[in-house]
Parts: C-alpha cells; sequence; structure tokens
C-alpha cells in the first residue's frame, strides 16, 4: 500500500492537539471572550444517565480546546476576508464598527415592560422620567453592510414611547443624531461612551428639573486600548476604544457609594482596578450590581429611584450633584418589593433608563415592578 504523508502528518497533528489538550492545565476565564470557561466535569450515575454529563463534557472540550483565543480569532478574520458580514450575532460594520445583531421584537415582552412601567406610573406620586437610548447600529446605519437584518430603531423608540401613559418620556435621538460625527458610541462595545451620555443627560436635565447643569467639565482619558463586549462575542479584535471620565466643574460631586448587597462603602464611583481587566467598562461601578445607594451632601429632600440596564453605568455620575440620594437598582439582579422601596427611601423622582434593545428584549424589569 502506498503511503500517504499527508495522511500521517494529519493524524500526527491530531495526537499532538489531543496530548496537548490532555496535559495542559484548564483554563478559567478567556480574555477574548470576556467569560468564564467550563472546567473539568464531575462524572455520576445520573448525570451520565440523564444526558446532563454528554452536554457538560462537550462543553468542556470546547472551552478547553488548546490555544482555543486563537482559532477563535483566525475563524474571525477568515471569516472577514471571505467576505462574511457577522460572527456569532455580531456583524462587522464600516471604519472599523462592530454592532449587535437584533432582528426580532418580542412582543410578549414588549408588553409586559410597557405595563409594569404603565402601571407604576398610575400608581406612583412620585416624577417619572423615561429615556430610552438607541444602539451604535440605529445611529450609524450607514455603516451596516447592505441588507443587514436588524430592526428600525428609531421606529421601535417610538413604539416605546407611543404606550406609555402620559408625557413621560424624553426623546434623546434627535440629541443623538445631531452629535454622531462625535466620538458617542465605542466602535468594540455595545454601550455608548461618556460623552454620548453627557448628551443624553443634556437632553434629560430639562425634565428631571435639574435647572442650570454644569456645562464645564474635566476629561480624564483613563485608558486607549478597551475591547469591549462586541469584540469579545465575534472573537474580531482589530480595534481599540478610548474610555474617558467626565468630572463637572463648579458642583459638589462628593459622596458615598454603598453596594448593599456586597456591604461595600466607597467614596468613589470609580473602580481603577477595572483597567487591568478584560472589561474595562467596569471602571464605573465596577461592573453591574443589584442594588446601589449613593448619598450625597446636597441639601433639600430630592431622591432618584434608577431603574437601569448597563448603559446607566457611566450616566450616573453626571445626576450625583443634583440628589440628595439616588438609590439604583438593576432589575436583573434585584428581587425585593418595589413599592416598599419608594416608601421607605422617600422617592421623589424615578427613571427608567434603557437601550432599546434591552428594553425589548427583557422581562425582568416587569416582573421586579409586578413583585409583591
Amino acid at each position: 500500500m502506498k503511503k500517504n504523508p499527508l495522511l500521517y502528518m494529519f493524524i500526527s497533528v491530531l495526537f499532538i492537539l489531543a496530548l496537548l489538550d490532555f496535559i495542559a492545565p484548564d483554563k478559567k476565564f478567556s480574555e477574548l471572550e470576556n467569560r468564564t470557561l467550563k472546567t473539568k466535569v464531575k462524572f455520576t450515575a445520573k448525570s451520565y444517565l440523564d444526558g446532563s454529563f454528554g452536554r457538560d463534557y462537550e462543553k468542556y472540550i470546547n472551552d478547553q480546546f488548546i490555544e482555543r483565543d486563537l482559532w477563535i480569532n483566525l475563524k474571525s478574520r477568515s471569516e472577514n476576508i471571505l467576505g462574511k458580514v457577522e460572527n456569532n450575532g455580531i456583524i462587522y460594520g464600516n471604519y472599523g464598527y462592530l454592532f449587535e445583531k437584533f432582528t426580532y421584537i418580542d412582543n410578549e415582552r414588549f408588553n409586559t415592560n410597557i405595563n409594569a412601567v404603565n402601571t407604576l406610573i398610575k400608581n406612583s406620586q412620585a416624577k417619572i422620567s423615561l429615556l430610552i437610548a438607541p444602539n451604535s447600529y440605529g445611529v450609524y446605519d450607514e455603516n451596516l453592510p447592505y441588507g443587514a437584518p436588524v430592526i428600525n430603531q428609531k421606529l421601535g423608540i417610538s413604539k416605546i414611547y407611543e404606550n406609555i401613559l402620559g408625557e413621560n418620556e424624553v426623546n434623546v435621538y434627535p440629541r443623538i443624531i445631531e452629535n454622531k460625527e462625535d466620538y458617542i458610541y465605542y466602535k468594540t462595545d455595545h454601550h455608548w461612551t461618556t460623552l454620548g451620555a453627557k448628551y443624553a443627560f443634556d437632553a434629560l436635565s430639562t425634565a428631571l428639573g435639574i435647572d442650570s447643569p454644569t456645562q464645564e467639565y474635566t476629561i480624564y482619558p483613563v485608558t486607549h486600548s478597551f475591547q469591549g463586549t462586541l469584540t469579545s462575542k465575534s472573537g474580531y479584535d482589530k480595534g481599540m476604544d478610548t474610555i474617558e471620565l467626565y468630572i463637572p466643574q463648579n458642583v459638589n460631586t462628593d459622596c458615598v457609594v454603598n453596594f448593599v448587597d456586597e456591604g461595600k462603602r466607597t467614596a468613589s464611583m470609580y473602580e481603577s482596578a477595572a483597567l487591568e481587566n478584560k472589561d474595562k467598562y467596569e471602571v464605573f461601578f465596577g461592573g453591574n450590581h443589584s442594588r446601589i445607594d449613593i448619598s450625597t451632601p446636597m441639601e433639600g429632600k430630592k431622591n432618584l429611584l434608577l431603574f437601569k440596564d448597563s448603559y446607566a453605568n457611566c450616566f450616573i455620575p453626571f445626576l450625583v450633584p443634583y440628589y440628595r440620594n439616588i438609590i439604583v437598582i438593576d432589575p436583573r439582579y434585584y428581587y425585593d418589593n418595589i413599592e416598599s422601596l419608594i416608601t421607605d427611601n422617600e422617592i421623589t423622582d424615578i427613571l427608567f433608563l434603557y437601550n432599546v434593545n434591552t428594553f425589548m428584549g427583557d422581562t425582568s424589569l416587569g416582573d421586579v415592578l409586578a413583585a409583591e
């Protein structure tokens, strides 16, 4: 039989990879994907019989494949070269932009959130405002590939506001579009930048009753090497972003930040240690938390309750100089009674701040507001 050197080479490569997989220590975290990896799976008769061992072991093999991050990166780059316009739910846009693919509105989830907010509007004595932020592809749609399957965010935001009772909505879309030539969205991450949040705050301040918000800020670029969630999901790591902190001048920004569930108190809204990690956006409050209480020395009795997703993390510092207390709730992690929270903390103002994709696709807000 004639020997085939390519076959022997292929078998050798497979053997070497399998050997390296076997002897290499498990990785607990993928910096590229920004997630915890599956580690060794314990075999039990029960897990074998119910099929969970097989599923978990497959995840383990996939997560611990030797040089996994390298292969993901090579796959992403090769597909991009071959003309593929998306990978793992992330769309490759022009000028280095990555966009989160969002193609479908779940009407049940949408209605759940709308009804929950409207119920609070009807039952609460507090001043209520709703801010729905567009995502980057809703602003830079000209940078999307032709025919990219995404929803019309302008219409989506209008649909939300049309279904909210009264005149509680604040439409920041025109202000964002007006300033789209500025650096208001990250290219590698799904959040707006701090400048984008500032433009939104400028549009929102009147609705919140803030008559003369400061217009002077000291701007600190704290990193130029941020690669966010869109890079992590797509494996496409060619670009980097800059994160900036905006510190307002001529107003008091002193505060005490209480991370309630963690039992941690600090005098800063910023977590500098996060700048050494993959997700540098966690420089704002160290990421997402179920409840954060912020106390300030401001005189008066203006107390704000903020329901939010992570778009609010870089937005909150703009609010701090204008409230005695701010209670920040992330409904994805919060399970206590909202009515008691409002009463016990003498809440005078309530703000809902979400990006449009989260508001349309997440039911945690409706669950929290409906909880007894």
